[in-house]
């Protein structure tokens, strides 16, 4: 591993602590900006499981998410997500932290889907969810038989686009 690969590990290791200490003595309703914030943005699959089967790789590189803060929208027809679009609420409080989220089209129109979710740096994420209108998962596993879908997503970009 190079020096320059170390340095960069350290300071996103060190970043990260920082954020986590913050965190602690943040408000409730900070945390939720904070969160909100963090997760806005154009994100990419990196990889999914869906039931206990892998998403394919060429359906995790056609999938793409657009967050801006309560909302999301998949701009090309995912497949892999809660819903085409919809709003979303989080708690930070919790642990895992969750997140509901509300279809606003498509064939779950109206239901609400319950996930966990890990902001596990400034470049990356990840999420679990349950059936529509189905429990929470408590953790981020998705074997088959559990209808659970789980994701890890990486940031393409702050700006939104379309």
């Amino acid at each position: 591993m190079s020096r320059r690969s170390i340095n960069w590990i350290a300071a996103s290791s060190l970043l990260l602590i920082a954020a986590h200490a913050l965190a602690q003595t943040m408000s409730p309703a900070d945390q939720v900006k904070a969160d909100y914030a963090a997760l806005t943005g154009r994100w990419q699959l990196v990889s999914g499981t869906v039931d206990g089967k892998p998403v394919p790789e060429a359906t995790a590189r056609a999938t793409v998410l657009i967050t801006d803060h309560d909302i999301f929208r998949f701009p090309a027809d995912a497949g892999v997500g809660t819903a085409p679009q919809g709003k979303f609420t989080i708690n930070p409080a919790t642990k895992p932290k969750q997140v509901d989220s509300l279809s606003e089209v498509g064939p779950n129109k109206g239901k609400v889907t319950r996930g966990i979710y890990e902001i596990i740096d400034a470049s990356n994420k990840r999420a679990c969810w349950g059936q529509p209108d189905g429990p929470r998962p408590t953790d981020f596993t998705s074997a088959a038989g559990s209808g659970r879908t789980c994701q890890s997503w990486r940031l393409i970009s702050k700006a939104l686009g379309r």
